[in-house]
């Protein structure tokens, strides 16, 4: 998306637009999803009653949360530069991604839980 690489060019976070009808929080539901999966760093809400749902869709699970901390403790470990974990190929964009997933479940032990 456009946005995602002009935000990520000007190094801000790129926000998602807002769902419009109110009424459909399964469709908000799936498009915050689709927002989280390729790189959104928020969904804007039009009505208070949307805010649970896009929380809940950036809310990481408890496993997304262990793998990113497990990857970000091997980077350590590496020291730098790109390395291999659980065999895979680990760069930049790849720890900017478990950082984003740990501060999400940072934020997110805040708000209150469904």
């Amino acid at each position: 998306s456009a946005v995602l690489l002009a935000a990520g060019a000007a190094g801000v976070h790129a926000v998602d637009t807002v769902h419009l009808d109110i009424a459909d929080l399964d469709g908000l539901r799936a498009e915050a999803e689709d927002a989280v999966a390729v790189g959104f760093a928020a969904t804007a809400c039009i009505h208070p009653g949307q805010v649970e749902t896009v929380r809940t869709a950036y809310r990481p699970t408890p496993e997304e949360v262990a793998r990113a901390r497990e990857l970000l403790a091997a980077a350590e470990e590496a020291g730098g530069g790109v390395f291999r974990f659980a065999g895979a190929m680990v760069d930049g964009p790849v720890l900017a991604h478990a950082r984003a997933v740990v501060r999400r479940a940072g934020a997110s032990e805040g708000a209150p839980q469904p």
